[in-house]
Parts: C-alpha cells; sequence; structure tokens
C-alpha cells in the first residue's frame, strides 16, 4: 500500500515537473472537448486550458451543441482573441431534436461584442429561423452557413451589416434560389461565393449575381442547374474570376468550355469532375487558358494515358497539375 502511495507521489512530482508552455504545446492538438476535460484536472491545468492563444480558432463542428451549452462555452472560454469559430447544429437531426436551436440574435450579438476580431463564423446543419443577419458580428470576413434551413430573403437590405463580408458559402442550403441572389449581388466586396448543391439556381440568377460582384476571384457551383447560359453570363461579366468550380454540372459540355475560355482569361484553377459530356476536344480548348495552374477533372472522361500527355502538351504553362 505505501509503495503504491509513493509511485502515484512520484507520478504528479513528474507532471508537475513538465514545463507549463509544453503542456500548453500539446493541449493545441486536442480536441475542444478534451481540452475542457483536461481542465478539470487541477487548478493549473484549468489556468492553462484558459489560455487565449488555445481558443484563437475554435471548431465545434464534431459536436452538436444546443443554445444553453453554447453559452457556456462563450461566457467561459471566448474572448476579444477569438479569430474564427465553426459550430454544428440540429437541423436534420432525428425526432424532436431537430427542433433544437444552437445560436440566437442574443449570442450572436455577444458574440459580436465579446470578439470583435472574429473574422470567420461556420454554421453547419443549423436552424436560421430564430436568427436575423443584423445580429452577426459585424467584423466578419467570411461567412459560412451550410447544409442548413435557409430562410428565403434572409439577405436582404443586410448589406450595411455585412460591409467587411468578402467570402460566402451557403453549400448545401438548397431553398436558396433566385431571390437570394439578387439580394446577394447587392454585397459588392465579396471575392468568393461557394452555392454548391443549390439545385434552384438557373441561368438569369447567376447573370444577376456576377453583374452585381465585381470584385469576384473564386465561384463554386458544384452539384447546380446551371447550364449554358449560366456559363455565358460568368464568363462575361465575372471577367476577374481565377478560380471556378463547376464539378457534377451535368449541363457542361465542349462548348461550355470554349465559352469560358473566351471571356475568362485570368482563371487559375477550374474543376470539371463528373462533367461526363465532355471530351477530349473540348478539354482542349482550356488550353488557350495562359494562366491556368490546376485542372481537376476526376470521374469525367475515359482518357487514357496517350490522352492525357497530349492535353498536358498543349498548355502554354508546362507546370500544370492535372488532378484526374
Amino acid at each position: 500500500m505505501e509503495n503504491q502511495t509513493d509511485a502515484r507521489q512520484h507520478r504528479k512530482k513528474s507532471i508537475d515537473q513538465v514545463p507549463e508552455n509544453l503542456i500548453l504545446k500539446i493541449l493545441t492538438y486536442l480536441p475542444v472537448k478534451d481540452r475542457c476535460i483536461v481542465g478539470r484536472v487541477c487548478k493549473q491545468w484549468r489556468r492553462i486550458v484558459q489560455d487565449n492563444s488555445l481558443w484563437r480558432h475554435v471548431d465545434l463542428l464534431q459536436y452538436r451543441l444546443d443554445l444553453a451549452k453554447m453559452w457556456k462555452v462563450l461566457r467561459a472560454h471566448f474572448s476579444p482573441c477569438l479569430l474564427t469559430m465553426k459550430l454544428q447544429g440540429f437541423a436534420h437531426s432525428v425526432g424532436r431534436k431537430r427542433k433544437r436551436v444552437s445560436v440566437s440574435d442574443a449570442m450572436l450579438k455577444e458574440l459580436g461584442n465579446r470578439c470583435p476580431n472574429l473574422w470567420l463564423l461556420h454554421l453547419h446543419d443549423c436552424n436560421t429561423d430564430n436568427i436575423s443577419a443584423e445580429s452577426l458580428p459585424q467584423s466578419l470576413r467570411s461567412l459560412a452557413i451550410t447544409h442548413s434551413t435557409w430562410q428565403p430573403r434572409w439577405l436582404k437590405d443586410k448589406r450595411q451589416y455585412l460591409a467587411n463580408l468578402e467570402s460566402l458559402d451557403l453549400s448545401g442550403s438548397v431553398r436558396v434560389d433566385r431571390f437570394d441572389l439578387q439580394d446577394i449581388a447587392q454585397l459588392s466586396t465579396l471575392s468568393e461565393l461557394k452555392l454548391n448543391g443549390c439545385y434552384r439556381i438557373k441561368g438569369p440568377d447567376i447573370e444577376v449575381a456576377v453583374k452585381g460582384l465585381p470584385s469576384l476571384t473564386s465561384l463554386s457551383v458544384n452539384n447546380t442547374s446551371i447550364d449554358q447560359e449560366a456559363l455565358h453570363h460568368i464568363a462575361r461579366h465575372a471577367k476577374n474570376l481565377d478560380e471556378l468550380h463547376i464539378a457534377f454540372c451535368s449541363s457542361v459540355c465542349d462548348s461550355s468550355l470554349l465559352t469560358l475560355t473566351l471571356g475568362l482569361h485570368n482563371l487559375k484553377k477550374i474543376n470539371i469532375s463528373g462533367c461526363v459530356a465532355l471530351t477530349l476536344e473540348g478539354l482542349k480548348s482550356l488550353c488557350s487558358l495562359k494562366k491556368l495552374e490546376v485542372l481537376i477533372m476526376k470521374q469525367t472522361s475515359n482518357l487514357s494515358s496517350k490522352d492525357l500527355d497530349s492535353l498536358k502538351n498543349g498548355f502554354v504553362n508546362d507546370g500544370i497539375e492535372i488532378i484526374c
């Protein structure tokens, strides 16, 4: 018994001798939940866990926290050091859980007041019917509301509250439609827009968006219903695009790529994965893009090694990366 007590005391002394900066370094690799558990070990570790450096980037996507728990996390750990926050809600949960909320207007306002340097907010699988864009922290430069229940016209007349927004990701929020794109077009500071899986978006809707976003450099509309008309508007009005993702869009064909090459001379990266109607001849039209650096074409065409070599050799940029 005495030997066991001595062993425990020896282990405790060994732990106490570990430098705090080393413990802090180890904690940076732990998920948020594990950090909170570690903070219960002793007063010293609780103090270390509360170090602001551990709470600059908070990723809660692997958990589902209701509003009450989110308030606890906010009050206990969030400070002006917080730069990015990601959380997952209950929008697609089973049964009664789907009615739970993870954020509220009051919480978003408190987040903005407490964390004035927050620049990225990602809400995944959240219900947005109980929050308003007016409550979002005005410091945000990047906003993602993905696979969430989207309220129509949620962004209507909200430009003044999102004056610093540069990136908007609404992927998987399938209720986004042409009226929402009209509202998005008012956010003239946007340089990146992601609408993956928003199948209600059509050709004329894209025209409204790209016309109103002169600073747009990255557009992602994977797995949508965009057609030749939409690509025409992109090529005509989104001249500053250097990155375009149109993967798994069934309407993309050889003539679509030709249309894009005639207008998007600054394109550096394009993703055409899953566009099965494309042929080698159509792909070769991309060779005219002198600045193209990355071509992603997974599940696109059954090209032989000889065809791929022929395609790669046709590009002006010898260092182009083709990902198949």
